[in-house]
């Protein structure tokens, strides 16, 4: 493998690697590699080599414009190498997916004639043995047939240790971007697998957690860490998510969370927003009605999370929440998925609640390009780790101008 032009001269790459460890167990990578590089090889015949450069070298210059300054950026001969200088776990998954799918959708729309060139990212914790077993040729300096490295192995599944409770998982915060306040307002509190960094978003995936378990945890969660915060004469809202199954037919369930909303302190009502999730289509209203008379008298700020294909918005905003969204999964949002049905439905729903005065919030995986399109189409709140990573405490509110993304904000705030 190639170094990249950014290494200092006469410093063995390797020892820049053990440097950047600096005495961490584990170094997080990222694989960009070509997809199907066979097919395209066989596509592209005796043009594939200087097609490969003039393609690698561009997407080289756009890799290091969004690689923190501690990264590490290796050219292959037929990909690249991110080695991470300070973004672990989740935060490293979540730059390297960002990173292969903004670079996608340049190659995309930048030149037709590279439409069909492809990179997919694979991340990768390693320690710093199986890196030098994988990557022990980076240190040389010219590129060898032998050299360029498959693509990283999904990585083994840990030893079972027991059960994982649900006092072990850690909180983190997802900000929400308020479009016309041009500022991060709202903190989502998320719990996320220790081990992993990953988020509880199945907790039936893990032998020690339950759908109540987390709902509750996370309300407990957040009264804690609201008062932390305006005891600190900060300000901001903390938002929690509930599953629906967790409000509805379960008496055990309403009173473990009833017992856990009783210890809020009144005072910081206004600071706190409960979303209800699992809103599948056609679940029933009588249903959702109960659930909203059952929380109004304890909680003022009720959201819905709907599915992206619901077909009956104007019945949920008959009940007056406080905002209903989307979530946008991933396979409906990336490059294959159905994004004109997303956006024509999203479209169509803040049309809807903008005639109810709701505002719509969009929660999902979402590149700049898109966030500006949502905007657009009228979106009032936007979620994506992308481009706001979850922080490890409760922050207070921000300002984060619209110009960020890449468009005028006097144009946003119209919309």
């Amino acid at each position: 493998m190639k170094q990249s032009a950014d290494q200092p001269g006469g410093l063995n790459l390797a020892e820049r690697i053990r440097r950047l460890a600096n005495g961490r167990a584990t170094l997080d990578v990222a694989q960009f590699q070509f997809v199907a590089l066979d097919d395209i090889r066989k596509r592209y015949g005796e043009r594939w080599l200087d097609k490969r450069d003039r393609v690698m070298l561009v997407a080289a210059e756009f890799i290091a414009r969004r690689m923190d300054a501690r990264d590490v950026l290796i050219t292959g001969l037929d990909g690249f190498l991110v080695v991470f200088g300070s973004r672990t776990g989740r935060a490293a998954d979540n730059a390297a997916r960002r990173i292969a799918l903004e670079l996608n959708e340049f190659f995309i729309g930048n030149d037709p004639d590279d439409a069909d060139l492809r990179f997919e990212a694979l991340h990768r914790a390693m320690t710093m043995e199986d890196f030098a077993e994988t990557f022990g040729d980076l240190a040389f300096d010219e590129p060898r047939a032998e050299a360029t490295p498959a693509l990283l192995a999904p990585a083994p599944a840990p030893a079972a240790s027991g059960p994982v409770r649900v006092d072990q998982l850690r909180a983190e915060y997802q900000p929400v971007w308020d479009s016309r306040r041009q500022a991060l307002t709202t903190y989502f509190v998320r719990l996320v697998d220790p081990a992993t960094g990953e988020r509880i978003d199945h907790p039936d995936e893990y032998a020690g957690c339950k759908q109540i378990d987390i709902d509750e945890m996370q309300l407990r969660v957040s009264e804690e860490a609201l008062r932390q915060l305006t005891g600190a004469g900060l300000k901001s809202l903390v938002g929690v998510s509930i599953h629906a199954t967790s409000l509805i037919n379960n008496s055990a369930s309403l009173k473990r969370l009833f017992a856990a909303m009783s210890t809020f302190d009144r005072k910081l009502a206004r600071y706190r927003i409960v979303r209800i999730t699992g809103i599948d289509p056609g679940f029933p209203r009588i249903y959702l009605e109960d659930i909203f008379r059952t929380l109004r008298a304890r909680i003022p700020n009720i959201a819905v999370a709907l599915n992206w294909m619901e077909p009956d918005v104007g019945s949920v905003l008959h009940l007056r929440p406080t905002s209903i969204g989307f979530s946008a999964p991933r396979h409906v949002i990336g490059p294959a998925g159905q994004r004109v049905d997303l956006f024509a439905r999203i479209h169509a729903a803040a049309e809807l609640a903008r005639l109810h005065g709701v505002p719509i919030f969009v929660d999902g995986d979402i590149t700049a390009e898109q966030a500006r399109r949502l905007v657009a189409d009228g979106v009032a709140m936007l979620t994506t780790p992308y481009i706001w990573p979850a922080a490890p405490m409760l922050p207070p509110v921000g300002i984060w101008p619209a110009s960020r993304l890449g468009f005028d904000a006097a144009s946003e705030t119209a919309a």
